[in-house]
């Protein structure tokens, strides 16, 4: 009888039909579940301090070797994600400004605003040339490029403005 007085059970007569569980498998489940959860916390994290793009880890600033130009920058990037570049001289000498973009730049971004628009702008190799006549000299000068990357991939390019040495950046571009 399955059954004692008062209409409990006995447990140790019934026997239910179904899936023989192996332990060794309940175990991997549940470390691959712990596993998991780590591995969910460690991309929310990094999302957070922007591992992916805009963020702690992703914002950067460089200079020159003279310190004359600066460039501010986001190392992460998403595909079809606009972001902004903003290129800065300071207290520059020369009425006439030439800012060269070169590397994999053009190769991997859409240019979709330029502020203040260049005087002239043109093309050679796969340098990209934009140029200022100021009548200004000796102010601080500021570029924004707003652009959209086009192709996912770890990008190597640099600046250079007026002969001046280069500025080497990299970036990585999710998909």
């Amino acid at each position: 009888m399955l059954y004692k007085r008062g209409g409990e059970m006995n447990r140790e007569k019934t026997h239910f039909q179904g899936v023989k569980e192996s332990l060794r498998f309940l175990n991997f489940e549940s470390g691959f579940h712990k596993i998991g959860f780590i591995c969910l916390l460690c991309i929310v994290f990094l999302a957070s301090v922007g591992a992916f793009s805009g963020g702690y880890l992703s914002e950067v600033t460089r200079k020159n070797t003279l310190k004359t130009t600066g460039l501010q920058y986001e190392r992460f990037g998403r595909l079809q994600t606009e972001f902004k570049f903003k290129i800065s001289a300071q207290k520059y000498d020369s009425v006439n400004k030439t800012l060269r973009i070169g590397g994999d730049f053009n190769k991997f971004y859409e240019m979709e605003n330029i502020w203040p628009q260049p005087d002239s702008m043109y093309s050679k190799g796969n340098d990209l040339y934009l140029v200022y006549n100021d009548s200004e000299a000796m102010q601080n000068f500021t570029i924004w490029l707003r652009v959209t990357p086009v192709k996912p991939g770890s990008v190597k390019s640099f600046l250079q403005l007026n002969g001046e040495p280069e500025i080497r950046f990299r970036q990585f571009i999710y998909p």
